[in-house]
């Protein structure tokens, strides 16, 4: 028992969903959700503050676009992109969800930078010491299941669209 306990799945996996349902029995949804978007734009804006230099000198032309390079770019950029949707969650909801916030720019805009860090992330293979993290073979396979992914969504939103039900575009059902 003592051997599960200190393993890396008991402590990477195991322990934190177990606390997390703890949470989530405890406080219910509404207010875990309150807490995990606080936590999120508390640690997102901890990461984009220590990647900012950084980022500042790549966009600036001081450092050079390599693979590290690129990793940071990404790893701003996601935690940006987050942090920004987490911010409009905890407005959303403060003033009482209100549609108009729902479907903003803003969302749209905080969806982008999620996207090109995701993209840089992908493009920025063996960024990280010699043990080329990712494999190159598994970058070429997340290429391919964004792609389908990808696919996929945009073919069930025109499908959607183009068909009685609507349900995307607001378009209530009878």
């Amino acid at each position: 028992m003592k051997r599960f306990l200190t393993s890396r799945l008991c402590l990477l996996f195991v322990l934190p969903n177990g606390l997390f349902l703890l949470g989530a029995a405890l406080f219910g949804s509404e207010a875990i959700i309150g807490i995990l978007n606080a936590a999120i734009v508390a640690l997102a804006a901890g990461v984009c503050v220590a990647y900012f230099t950084t980022t500042r000198d790549i966009v600036l032309g001081r450092l050079p676009l390599n693979k590290v390079h690129w990793l940071a770019l990404g790893i701003f950029l996601s935690w940006a992109g987050t942090q920004l949707g987490r911010w409009w969650s905890i407005v959303w909801r403060w003033l009482d969800q209100p549609m108009w916030l729902a479907n903003s720019w803003i969302v749209a805009y905080g969806l982008f930078l999620v996207a090109c860090g995701a993209y840089f992330h992908l493009i920025a293979d063996e960024a990280i010491g010699e043990e080329r993290v990712p494999p190159q073979r598994w970058i070429r396979w997340g290429a391919v299941v964004a792609a389908a992914v990808f696919m996929m969504v945009v073919a069930s939103y025109a499908i959607d669209r183009w068909t009685e039900a609507g349900v995307f575009y607001d378009q209530r059902l009878g």
